[in-house]
């Protein structure tokens, strides 16, 4: 009963830190959007442009918030970070955590989302530090030289050939 009193810390986002490239060559001066929702609730939205080197930044977002005193709620963090270029939308980041704290894992590719727009995006796994039977997914058109395991590409194109020439 008092739990529901006491105001709690909700780790919403690190920091968010990348580069687009399209063919190699930076994408500047484009919008970044970020959106982040809590139990299902959107509690946090920005946005940034990239600079001339095709580099953008987003600062951490926390909330307070008396939720995760209640015991019927199932603490739950949504994160989705993209990019739209003519009417496209790339996503950079989308992914989901349970708790209110912040995972080392997930700061850590939060703060590398590099990408060029010819990248395919795809589902991934990394690995959950504290629970080796239990990875963390996401999807994206960035790519991790380590901890990214590719499960599924997520277009249409039938040429399967590619699937390994990211």
């Amino acid at each position: 009963m008092f739990g529901l009193l006491k105001t709690y810390d909700v780790h919403m986002c690190s920091e968010v830190k990348g580069r687009v490239l399209s063919n190699g060559k930076p994408v500047v001066g484009a919008k970044v959007i970020r959106e982040l929702s809590y139990i299902h609730q959107v509690e946090s939205n920005d946005e940034t442009l990239t600079d001339e080197c095709g580099c953008f930044f987003m600062p951490e977002v926390s909330i307070s918030s008396k939720k995760p005193g209640d015991m019927f709620v199932n603490d739950s963090v949504m994160q989705k970070v993209y990019i739209i270029i003519d009417s496209v939308q790339y996503i950079l980041w989308d992914s989901e955590f349970g708790g209110i704290e912040e995972f080392p894992e997930f700061k850590e590719k939060l703060t590398m989302l590099n990408c060029d727009l010819s990248n395919k995006e795809v589902t991934f796994t990394f690995p959950n530090k504290k629970n080796a039977n239990l990875m963390f997914d996401g999807i994206s058109i960035c790519r991790w030289e380590t901890d990214f395991d590719i499960y599924e590409r997520n277009d249409d194109d039938d040429d399967d050939d590619d699937f390994f020439n990211f």
